[in-house]
């Protein structure tokens, strides 16, 4: 538990009153800060693929801001699209299934007439090759005539086998056409299925449910609103780990090291401080605003503890302790007032009040440290027409 060292005046009867102190000191410096999760998911509209159209219509969500658990149900697309291509392709698989089974019977006929054919042909080969045996010994013009015929039937032998081979090589061709045809029909199905799985979509992790901004009315997704494939649905963070989003002057970059304490406070409840630590500084600064010359680095800070009133978005201040001074004079922040470069402070001296001009040291959310020959316990007011200087 982080605590200040910081004694009270010395005399009993100032125990009250604005005065002097002296003892130990942590100098911290206050800056805005953004709460945020450390583990946020984003919840897309899923790419199911573009044969189902790219807009979907929301027809099921849970409420902005529901507690959900990893695997719960957070929104529901219009599958209507998808049963539509669905129905499609189922009707086209059953047309397509039975010209498979068509062709199959096609392809056997057209091989069987050819076989038969091929005997045939072998046939009138045989028959002419033993024609051709029988007139070895005729006249040279019959012989001649035999020797014509059989190579007429060497030809058509040749022709049939090889019109077999590529009638083959052509049927085995359309049947692997036709069933690539169902099998991406089939695959086309499978697909449907897995899409209208993928339109219920479930939260990633343990959070809460927080809607975006539709692009199409720059509004947050309600009922009934398109969405397209792709799109960001809403955000998931997990709060048991929150994490604060910072900036800080280049001039105090210097001050801020990772592992420091710092005290958290909402600004919806000023009351409830909690602890972090420094957990990340930014490498780069960059220009606070567009036209301004004033440089700024990011930093955050993680939360040691989680609790319901922690939001992510919610603004909260940070007060980041970065020093430790042994016995120094320091004074209640309220007592200091700034004229233009000069601090002073209105204490009581020899039973009068003075304004007195001093050198303020590191300072922290309540008190400032302050140089100079000062005694400890001396009484200090902040009259009413001071303007008062406010921590930085």
């Amino acid at each position: 538990m982080l605590c200040l060292s910081l004694f009270g005046c010395s005399r009993a009867d100032h125990s009250t009153e604005l005065c002097i102190r002296k003892g130990d000191f942590n100098a911290s410096l206050v800056e805005t800060g953004e709460l945020q999760a450390v583990n946020a998911r984003s919840v897309l509209v899923p790419y199911v693929g573009w044969q189902y159209g790219w807009q979907f219509r929301i027809t099921g969500m849970v409420d902005h801001g529901t507690h959900v658990k990893k695997g719960d149900s957070i929104a529901q697309l219009d599958p209507a699209n998808v049963l539509k291509f669905l129905n499609e392709q189922e009707n086209l698989l059953e047309t397509e299934k039975a010209n498979l089974n068509k062709l199959l019977v096609e392809n056997e006929c057209k091989i069987k007439e050819l076989e038969v054919r091929l005997e045939e042909v072998q046939a009138d080969h045989i028959l002419k090759k033993l024609e051709l045996e029988k007139f070895e010994y005729e006249s040279p013009r019959k012989k001649e005539v035999k020797q014509l015929e059989f190579q007429q039937a060497e030809i058509n032998l040749e022709m049939i086998l090889r019109t077999i081979d590529l009638e083959k090589k052509i049927c085995e061709n359309s049947l692997k056409i036709q069933k690539i045809k169902v099998s991406q029909i089939e695959s086309n199905i499978r697909d449907a299925h897995s899409a209208i799985e993928k339109l219920t979509i479930l939260s990633p992790l343990d959070g809460i449910f927080q809607l975006s901004k539709s692009r199409i009315t720059d509004q947050l997704y309600r009922m009934g609103d398109n969405t397209y494939q792709g799109a960001e649905l809403a955000l998931v963070p997990d709060l048991s780990r929150i994490k604060i989003i910072s900036t800080i002057n280049e001039a105090d970059i210097g001050k801020v090291k990772t592992g420091q304490s710092v005290i958290v406070r909402l600004e919806a409840f000023p009351d409830k401080p909690f602890e972090g630590k420094v957990s990340d500084i930014g490498k780069l600064s960059y220009n606070k605003e567009e036209d301004s010359s004033i440089k700024i680095f990011d930093f955050e800070i993680l939360l040691g503890q989680s609790d319901p009133v922690l939001k992510p978005g919610m603004t909260v201040s940070c007060e980041v302790f970065y020093a430790e001074l042994k016995d120094v004079f320091y004074v209640d922040n309220s007592c200091l007032k700034k004229v233009n470069d000069t601090y002073y402070l209105f204490m009581k001296v020899n039973n009068s009040w003075v304004e007195q001009p001093v050198e303020i040291g590191p300072r922290n959310n309540n008190f400032s440290v302050i140089y100079g020959d000062f005694k400890e316990g001396t009484e200090l007011k902040v009259p009413e027409k001071f303007i008062i200087a406010q921590s930085q």
